[in-house]
């Protein structure tokens, strides 16, 4: 990550939204008071950079439906932030993408039922087709490729906290790549703010049906 924060642009102000496993990190914490709450962020000074980094889950490990979406997208929003840099966690559905891999997304597609605008009494249509900004994934997919074994594809978000079922990941095989439970709404509230968004996906596991049993603590951990 601290490579991908170099490439970034000196007069930019970075977000890192942390996945699973990242709750917390070192830097002077502050707190954002939004509309949906107050937010805690960390903030850090990487290559005269200003960094802002937040835990998903928050201290108390929110279940992916519970995360405070709205909340976190405005305490950067607020705090100045132009460019997001996501971490998730996701299921592989393709064989050729292995655990342990990297997956940049390029598309995704939402089965959740989570609200998913700020615009609750505007008519407000955003566009969609370019959900991620291509600076960031040209970055990530660059510093990426270099460590370990990196791929594209499109994230199906399920509502969660349940896994999936066989025959559900025999549908979202024949149209996507990787399925996971965080990237949406956090990914079109951010382009209503106009941040630019990227993620990074980690393969923790083969989704339902490709392996006898799920590694949940592959998952959690």
């Amino acid at each position: 990550m601290a490579d991908h924060i170099k490439g970034m642009g000196r007069t930019m102000k970075i977000g890192i939204i942390g996945g699973t496993g990242f709750y917390e990190t070192e830097g002077s914490e502050i707190t954002v008071d939004t509309n949906y709450g107050a937010i805690s962020l960390f903030h850090q000074e990487k290559y005269e950079r200003d960094v802002l980094f937040v835990p998903r889950h928050g201290k108390k490990k929110a279940v992916p439906h519970a995360v405070n979406y709205h909340g976190i997208i405005e305490a950067l929003h607020r705090s100045g932030v132009t460019a997001i840099m996501a971490l998730n966690t996701v299921g592989s559905m393709k064989e050729e993408i292995g655990v342990g891999s990297l997956v940049i997304p390029d598309d995704f597609i939402d089965f959740t039922a989570r609200k998913s605008t700020f615009f609750d009494d505007e008519l407000v249509h955003v566009d969609m087709s370019e959900p991620f900004c291509p600076v960031l994934r040209k970055l990530a997919l660059k510093e990426a490729s270099r460590r370990c074994e990196t791929h594209e594809g499109v994230y199906v978000v399920t509502e969660g906290p349940r896994f999936e079922t066989r025959a559900e990941i025999r549908m979202f095989r024949t149209f996507a790549d990787v399925v996971g439970m965080t990237l949406s709404p956090e990914v079109v509230l951010a382009r209503e703010k106009g941040i630019c968004y990227a993620s990074i996906c980690l393969g923790s596991n083969y989704a339902a049906g490709m392996q006898k049993t799920l590694d949940v603590e592959g998952v959690t951990r």
